[in-house]
């Protein structure tokens, strides 16, 4: 019982702590993200104009559509708690714990432009599945990547 207090104390220090660093860095991320969503809404025959005020993805307009990004980089946070969760979680090893962070990442940095790319094609569905998820998705990831660990055969 010890263990998983002090898992839980670990994970809520680190989700703070990694809450007030993704603040900056987040802005920083929405513009990769903001980038990566417009290529790919080109691949798909949307040419989507991107716009950037001082570094910051504010805009995304199609059409008369207008997707408005300010302060977005708050709404893909859900990293902060993966990286929390692999941080936090005991007798990973160091570099095992390295690569699970670069796969949830980029597991959700994909899911983020899924949600980006869905909200300017109209996929209704995939809007809704995305806004349900969006809770559940690290923790997700985070038993795919760690369940030897969280289940005791590792």
């Amino acid at each position: 019982m010890k263990d998983k207090i002090n898992f839980l104390v670990k994970f809520l220090i680190l989700t703070v702590v990694l809450f007030l660093v993704w603040i900056p860095v987040g802005k920083v991320y929405l513009l990769l993200l903001a980038w990566t969503s417009k290529a790919v809404l080109l691949i798909m025959g949307y040419n989507a104009g991107l716009v950037i005020e001082n570094g910051v993805p504010m805009l995304f307009v199609y059409y008369g559509h207008v997707a408005v990004m300010d302060n977005a980089h708050l709404m893909n946070f859900n990293i902060i708690p993966l990286v929390a969760l692999i941080l936090a979680t005991p007798s990973i090893d160091p570099v095992r714990r390295i690569s699970m962070l670069a796969i949830g990442i980029f597991l959700l940095f994909g899911v983020h432009v899924i949600d980006l790319v869905s909200h300017f094609t109209g996929y209704e569905i995939v809007i809704i599945f995305m806004a349900v998820s969006e809770v559940a998705v690290p923790f997700v990831v985070w038993f795919l990547l760690a369940h030897k660990e969280i289940l005791g055969n590792g």
